[in-house]
């Protein structure tokens, strides 16, 4: 069986992750996609004051709005449950356990980037596919040759989407938010009401 992980911290998941998601499905026609949020990212600090259930409520919601992805594409509580750091290579090991065997890892461009110092790197490229749609468009050739370093060192396979991203990040709406920006281009309703409903990134 065929499975996509999409992982993220999703603090908060907006639609430059959803258009990402839904992208990778149509790319690889998984029969799963499980989309992960992290419960402590290995590679970037978070407030003391994150609440991991919050952010899993979160993109539960944004994913709930196309129907025809019920069953499809599952937000899957598999980090938040587990003790410690949310490494990848791990949550490899218990999706393997559910019975997939072919597996693809999305990877945003920024991450593809940083991929060899990921715990147990070569293990999780030995595992799965990678696959990515750029976001650093000003570096296309650091991109190129990352790539061509991963498939020649580790003989990684790493498939293109092709897609046009959304150029945000969550730190940046957080900010936009705080300063009493408009982010309507950037969050669905149904996240928007419930980060308003929470009082969230005020």
């Amino acid at each position: 069986m065929k499975v996509g992980i999409f992982g993220g911290t999703f603090n908060p998941i907006h639609k430059g992750h959803t258009q990402a998601a839904y992208a990778f499905f149509e790319c690889v026609k998984p029969d799963k996609l499980f989309v992960i949020p992290t419960k402590i990212p290995p590679h970037k600090a978070i407030k003391g004051d994150d609440d991991p259930e919050i952010r899993l409520s979160m993109t539960k919601r944004a994913f709930s709005e196309k129907k025809e992805y019920e069953g499809k594409i599952e937000v899957s509580d598999l980090e938040i449950r587990s003790e410690g750091k949310s490494y990848t290579y791990y949550t490899l090991q218990k999706i393997k356990a559910m019975g997939f065997d072919e597996i693809y890892l999305y990877c945003g461009t920024d991450m593809l980037l940083s991929f060899d110092t990921w715990f147990r790197f070569a293990d999780i490229l030995s595992e799965c596919t990678l696959a990515y749609a750029s976001r650093l468009e000003s570096a296309p050739a650091q991109v190129h040759e990352k790539i061509a370093m991963l498939r020649e060192r580790y003989g990684a396979k790493i498939l293109e989407i092709p897609l046009e991203p959304i150029e945000i990040s969550s730190s940046e709406i957080r900010a936009m938010m705080r300063e009493g920006k408009d982010v309507s281009a950037y969050l669905s309703d149904c996240v928007r009401d419930f980060i308003s409903e929470r009082g969230l990134y005020q």
